[in-house]
Parts: structure tokens; C-alpha cells; sequence
């Protein structure tokens, strides 16, 4: 039985999207085979959408302050390509909607060093209130800034190839 393998979007496309900044992959992160270990391009990834959800205040600072954080729903990694210690690694990010309270995303890991996209994850995140540990709408300035990159993204020449196991969830009636 063939099975079909979803393509990424190339080098040039990935990176036209918000990025977290670059950074080098050290020894620490390699494993017997000589390349980044798979649980480290999680962590990249998630490290990077941390650092893009701070810049509308739904990343680490708001979670340390208490007052919320975005939590992982769904997640879906793919791999590509191995990336090599002292690879030039950065993640960009497609955001692809939301509904006022979860957002869904796609992020690539980009291997600068070899001009290639090496991994991508295809996320469900929400926010949660820290004080009901329930999920709950994003901070005004969040949906300000999420509906301007989504729009953004959406009128970008290509389409991510998703997975179509990952989407919000169908708005209830009231």
C-alpha cells in the first residue's frame, strides 16, 4: 500500500511568516546519530510560539504573571530532513484562524544552514485562564494582532498542506 506524503511549502515561502529569532543547534541537543534528537524540535517549536504569542500577551509573561497562557490541544509534527549540530535553525510561523479563544497554526522549523525547510507542526492551541484553568477569550490586543497576521497570511500566494485532523472545533449555537 502507498501512502501519500504531504509536502511542505519551500524555503522562500516559510520564510515570508513571523519569525522567532535564529539559533544555533548545539551538541547538547544531538543524538547517537550525530543529528538533533526529535524531542528537541518539539521544544524548538514550542519555545518559538511562546515567543511570538509574548509579542500580543498570551506567551510566558502573561503566564508568569498569572493571568493566562496558551495551552497545546493538538499537535502534529512532520519530519523532513535531519538537522545537523550547528545547523542555523529558526522557527516561522502560518497562522491559519481563530475563533476568539483557540487559535490554529502551522509552525516550520527552517534549517538556514542548508536553506531548507526541515520539520513543520500543525497545531490546535487555546488560551486558558489561569484563575478558572478554563479556556476563555484572548486578551483584546491578542485578537487585534491574530486578526491582522491571519489576514496577512491568508492573502500569501500558497497554501499549507494540512493535515485535516487538526481544526477549530464547530461554533455551538446558543
Amino acid at each position: 500500500m502507498m501512502y501519500a506524503v504531504r509536502a511542505l511549502p519551500d524555503f522562500a515561502e516559510v520564510t515570508q511568516l513571523v519569525a522567532a529569532p535564529r539559533r544555533r543547534v548545539p551538541g547538547e541537543l544531538a543524538d547517537g546519530n550525530g543529528h538533533m534528537n526529535v524531542r528537541h524540535y518539539l521544544a524548538i517549536l514550542d519555545d518559538a510560539e511562546w515567543t511570538t504569542f509574548d509579542a500580543f500577551d498570551a506567551g510566558s509573561a502573561a503566564a508568569e504573571a498569572g493571568t493566562g497562557g496558551m495551552f497545546a490541544l493538538e499537535q502534529l509534527l512532520t519530519y523532513r530532513h535531519e538537522v545537523l549540530v550547528g545547523a542555523e535553525v529558526q522557527v516561522h510561523l502560518r497562522l491559519l484562524e481563530h475563533d476568539g479563544r483557540m487559535l490554529h497554526l502551522v509552525s516550520y522549523l527552517v534549517d538556514h544552514t542548508h536553506d531548507r525547510v526541515a520539520a513543520s507542526m500543525e497545531s490546535l492551541e487555546a488560551y486558558v485562564d489561569h484563575g478558572t484553568r478554563r479556556i476563555s477569550p484572548f486578551p483584546d490586543r491578542a485578537v487585534r494582532e491574530l486578526d491582522r497576521i491571519v489576514a496577512a497570511h491568508a492573502a500569501l500566494d500558497w497554501r499549507p498542506e494540512l493535515s485535516g485532523a487538526i481544526a477549530l472545533p464547530p461554533r455551538r449555537s446558543s
